[in-house]
């Protein structure tokens, strides 16, 4: 697909910024459904996911943000797909990325209110999925935002 600086100016403010449709017509001077057609493009194109909000889980009790590495018995859709049937079932798990080039299989993104909970989950959860074979914690010290679209999509 193809970007034009109207798309390229959606794209910049909304991953930088949380704006509704008449706050973002106006920046970029384009009547709202234009920008609202403009969205609906780049979301149905794929350029774009849905519009959603972020959550502080910290605001909400959740004070471990957990980066969880996991491998698996076997490499294969079937075993995947069950992993994440199960992983589903987690609430506390908020993302998961199939990854290649490291020694797991998924990276988990997952919260908990504290290392006991963490445990549990780990343990009593996540642990007891019959495929995994190995889990590696790593606990997030502090999130950066530095993906700076502008400059990326100047690169177009």
């Amino acid at each position: 697909m193809e970007l034009d600086r109207f798309d390229k100016q959606i794209l910049e403010i909304l991953t930088d910024e949380d704006v509704n449709l008449n706050e973002l017509s106006e920046r970029i001077n384009l009547s709202v459904s234009s920008v609202h057609r403009r969205i609906k493009n780049l979301i149905e194109s794929q350029v774009m996911g849905q519009l959603k909000r972020e959550i502080n889980f910290s605001k909400l009790g959740f004070s471990l943000h957990i980066l969880l590495q996991v491998s698996l018995s076997k490499h294969d859709s079937e075993t995947f797909d069950k992993f994440l049937e199960e992983i589903e079932d987690i609430p506390e798990v908020t993302n998961a990325f199939l990854v290649t080039g490291q020694s797991a299989d998924f990276i988990l993104e997952l919260v908990a209110r504290n290392m006991d909970d963490y445990s549990e989950i780990l343990l009593r959860r996540i642990g007891k999925i019959d495929s995994v074979v190995a889990l590696h914690s790593s606990f997030v010290i502090k999130e950066y935002n530095v993906f700076n679209c502008y400059k990326l999509l100047n690169k177009l």
